[in-house]
C-alpha cells in the first residue's frame, strides 16, 4: 500500500518554491517561448499560422451571430411572422452564420488533421536532425539522453497545443469584451456576479492540478516501469527467450505488481479532483444561477422583452465559458513554456566539433597520426586510453589486437572522428582533426562496427544509402560481390529489392548475424573512402566465409589506408604491422613475424588460440 501523502502548508509552501526555482531557472519565458513556436510556424506553414486567426474570429462570429439569432428569432414568432424586417433580420444572420460557420469549420479540419500534425512533425523532425548530427559523444551522456525524452515529450505540446492556445485565447478574449458590453447595457453588476465566480473556479481547478503536477514524481517510476515491461514484451526479440524459458508468467507478475502500485496513486488522484470538480461545479453554479435569476426575474416582470431575455440568458452562458477557458488558455502557456523550454534546451544542445568552414580535406590517400591521444568516457573516473601515439600511414595496413575492454573499438571511434580526445591531438595529413569540418572528415571513412545495424528499407537502400533512382548498380554489385553477399541477395524473391525487418513489411526478409556483416562490408566499399576501418568484421561469420574474406581483403583493401579490429589473431597476419593494445596503450607492435619471433604477450596469446584449435584437431583424429 502506498502511504497518503498530504498537502500541508509545509508541502505547499516547498512546491512553490520548487516552481519559482524551475521557472528562474528556464532560459526563456513565456512569451519568448509562444512567439519562438509561432514564428516558426508562419515560416514552414502560413496557411496554420493564418488559420489561428480566421479559425478565431469565425467562431466568434458564429457565436455571436448564433445569440442574435435566437434573439431574433424569438422576436419574431412573437409578432406572429408578420413583420418583413423581422424574417428578413433572420435570414441574413442564419446564411450569415451559416457561411461563417462553414469557414470556421473548414479552418478547423484543417488544422486538426493536417496543420497540428505538421507542426508536431516540423518540431520532430529538427529534434531527429539534431539528434543524428550532433556530435556522437552528446549521445552517449545520461543527461542529454534525459534531455532528448523531455524534448521528445515536449514535441507534441509544443506543436498542438500552443496554436491550439493562440486560437482559443483570442476568441475567449473578444467574447469576454463583446458579452460584457451585451450585459453591462442591462446591468453592469452582472460581469462581476459571472466573471468572479468563473475565476474563482479556474483558482480551484489549478489548486487540484498542482497536487498532479507535485506528486507525479511519485507514480512517474512505475509509469516508466509498465511502459518499459510492455516494450520488452512486444518486442520480437524475445519472443524466443519468452518462450522457451517461460518468462510470460515473470512479465505478468512484474507487471501486475507495478499497476497494483500505480493503481494507489489512481485512487489517490481520483479522491482529490473529485473534492475539487464539486467545489468547482459550486461555485461556478453559484454566480451563473443568480445570473440566471436575476434575467427571469425582470422577463417576469415585464422589464425585459422575450427576445432581450434570450439574448442576455445565452450572454450569460458566453461570459461564464469566456472567463473560464481564458483563466486555462493563460494557465496552460507556463505548461506549454516549460515543454518548449525543454525542445531548445535540446534543440540548442553545444556541439564541441567544426561544424563551419574547415580545412580542405584531402581527395587522395591518407595519413592518421594520434600523438599522445588520451580518452576518458564520461562519468568514467580512469581513461580508457592513455597517452597513446601511432601512425596510420598512407596505404597501410593496421591491426588492433588485444583483449576484451582494452580499447580497440574506442581508438576507432576516436580516429574517425565519433570522440574528440580528452587530451592529446589527432592529425590527418598532417593536420589537426578539429581543424576539418566534422561532416566532410566522415567523409573520409569507410566503417564496418560490431553492432551492425540495418534501416526498414531495401537490401540496396542500405547498402548505397541513396535513393533507388539514384544507385550505381554496377558498382554496388561489385560491392556485394566483394563482400560475398551477392548470391543470397540475388536468391531472394525481389533481388536487391528486398525489404529488410519483418516487423515492417510483409514481404521483406530478415538476415542472418554473418549475413549482416556481410552487407555492412558492401556498405563500406560502396562508399568507397580513403580510409577502412574494420571492427570485428568477421565475428559472425562462419570458419570457411571467414577465410573467404581474408582472401578478398587484399583486393578490396588496395590503395586504402586500413584499420583491422580482431580477437582472432590468424587473421591480422596479412597485415603489414600489428599493435597489441593493453590497459589503454600500446604493449607490443611490429609484425606477426616479427612479434612471434620476441615471444611476448602476442605470441602468448597466438599459442593458446593456436593450440586450441590443435588440440581440437587432434580429439578429432583420436575418435577416427
Amino acid at each position: 500500500m502506498v502511504k497518503v501523502k498530504k498537502w500541508d502548508r509545509k508541502k505547499k509552501k516547498a512546491a512553490r518554491a520548487n516552481y519559482r526555482a524551475e521557472i528562474k531557472s528556464q532560459k526563456y519565458g513565456m512569451v519568448t517561448n509562444v512567439l519562438y513556436v509561432m514564428k516558426d510556424i508562419y515560416r514552414f506553414d502560413k496557411v496554420m499560422f493564418f488559420g489561428c486567426f480566421i479559425f478565431a474570429f469565425s467562431f466568434y462570429f458564429s457565436d455571436l451571430l448564433a445569440v442574435y439569432t435566437d434573439k431574433y428569432v424569438v422576436e419574431l414568432a412573437a409578432a406572429g411572422f408578420g413583420s418583413l424586417r423581422l424574417v428578413m433580420i433572420c435570414l441574413l444572420l442564419f446564411v450569415g452564420n451559416h457561411v461563417i460557420g462553414y469557414i470556421g469549420n473548414a479552418v478547423g479540419n484543417y488544422q486538426d488533421y493536417i496543420g497540428f500534425a505538421k507542426c508536431s512533425n516540423h518540431i520532430m523532425e529538427k529534434i531527429m536532425k539534431k539528434n543524428m548530427t550532433t556530435d556522437y559523444e552528446n549521445n552517449e551522456k545520461s543527461e542529454n539522453n534525459d534531455s532528448l525524452n523531455k524534448a521528445r515529450e515536449g514535441m507534441f505540446i509544443a506543436g498542438y497545443n500552443t496554436p491550439l492556445n493562440v486560437r482559443g485565447t483570442i476568441r475567449h478574449t473578444i467574447n469576454f469584451f463583446t458579452y460584457s458590453a451585451i450585459l453591462s447595457v442591462l446591468d453592469i453588476r452582472l460581469v462581476p456576479i459571472i466573471a468572479v465566480p468563473a475565476a474563482l473556479s479556474y483558482l480551484i481547478e489549478r489548486h487540484k492540478m498542482q497536487w498532479v503536477w507535485n506528486m507525479a514524481d511519485n507514480w512517474q517510476v512505475y509509469d516508466r516501469q509498465l511502459e518499459y515491461i510492455n516494450s520488452l514484451s512486444n518486442d520480437f526479440s524475445n519472443a524466443k527467450d519468452i518462450r522457451i524459458f517461460g518468462m510470460q508468467t515473470w512479465f505478468e507478475k512484474i507487471f501486475a505488481r507495478s499497476f497494483k502500485q500505480r493503481l494507489e496513486w489512481f485512487r489517490q488522484q481520483d479522491a482529490w479532483e473529485f473534492r475539487h470538480n464539486v467545489l468547482r461545479s459550486f461555485i461556478g453554479f453559484i454566480g451563473d444561477f443568480a445570473a440566471y435569476a436575476y434575467v427571469i426575474y425582470l422577463v417576469v416582470n415585464g422589464s425585459i422583452g422575450a427576445g432581450d431575455f434570450v439574448l442576455y440568458f445565452n450572454s450569460i452562458m458566453r461570459l461564464s465559458n469566456a472567463v473560464k477557458d481564458w483563466c486555462n488558455n493563460i494557465s496552460g502557456y507556463q505548461w506549454i513554456s516549460n515543454n518548449v523550454n525543454y525542445v531548445r534546451a535540446y534543440l540548442e544542445m553545444e556541439d564541441k566539433t567544426n561544424r563551419g568552414e574547415g580545412a580542405s580535406v584531402p581527395s587522395g590517400k591518407c595519413e592518421v597520426e594520434f600523438r599522445n591521444v588520451s580518452y576518458t568516457y564520461f562519468g568514467a573516473e580512469s581513461p580508457t586510453i592513455k597517452n597513446l601515439s601511432f601512425t596510420l600511414h598512407k596505404g597501410e595496413k593496421l591491426a588492433f589486437v588485444g583483449l576484451n575492454g582494452v580499447g580497440k573499438t574506442t581508438i576507432v571511434k576516436l580516429m574517425c572522428g565519433l570522440y574528440d580526445p580528452t587530451d592529446g591531438e589527432i592529425f590527418l595529413n598532417g593536420v589537426n582533426a578539429k581543424e576539418y569540418n566534422r561532416e566532410e572528415y566522415f567523409r573520409l571513412f569507410s566503417t564496418v562496427f560490431q553492432d551492425v545495424s540495418e534501416l526498414p528499407v531495401s537490401i540496396a537502400e542500405n547498402i548505397t544509402g541513396q535513393s533507388d533512382s539514384e544507385i550505381d548498380r554496377e558498382r554496388m554489385f561489385d560491392c556485394m560481390k566483394k563482400a560475398d553477399i551477392y548470391d543470397k541477395i540475388m536468391s531472394l524473391p525481389e533481388k536487391e529489392s528486398t525489404p529488410l525487418c519483418r516487423g515492417v513489411y510483409e514481404n521483406s526478409t530478415d538476415l542472418s548475424g554473418g549475413e549482416k556483416q556481410k552487407t555492412a562490408l558492401a556498405k563500406a566499399l560502396y562508399k568507397d573512402a580513403p580510409v577502412l576501418l574494420l571492427d570485428e568484421p568477421t565475428a559472425a561469420l562462419d570458419p570457411i566465409a571467414e577465410q573467404k574474406m581474408y582472401m578478398n581483403y587484399m583486393e578490396f583493401s588496395k590503395e586504402k589506408s586500413c584499420v583491422f579490429i580482431s580477437h582472432r589473431l590468424a587473421s591480422t597476419r596479412f597485415c603489414d604491422r600489428i599493435l597489441l593494445i593493453e590497459d589503454g596503450g600500446i604493449a607490443e607492435y611490429g609484425s606477426h613475424v616479427q612479434l612471434m619471433e620476441s615471444g611476448g604477450k602476442y605470441a602468448e596469446l597466438f599459442n593458446i588460440q593456436s593450440s586450441y584449435y590443435n588440440d581440437d584437431k587432434k580429439e578429432v583424429g583420436e575418435v577416427e
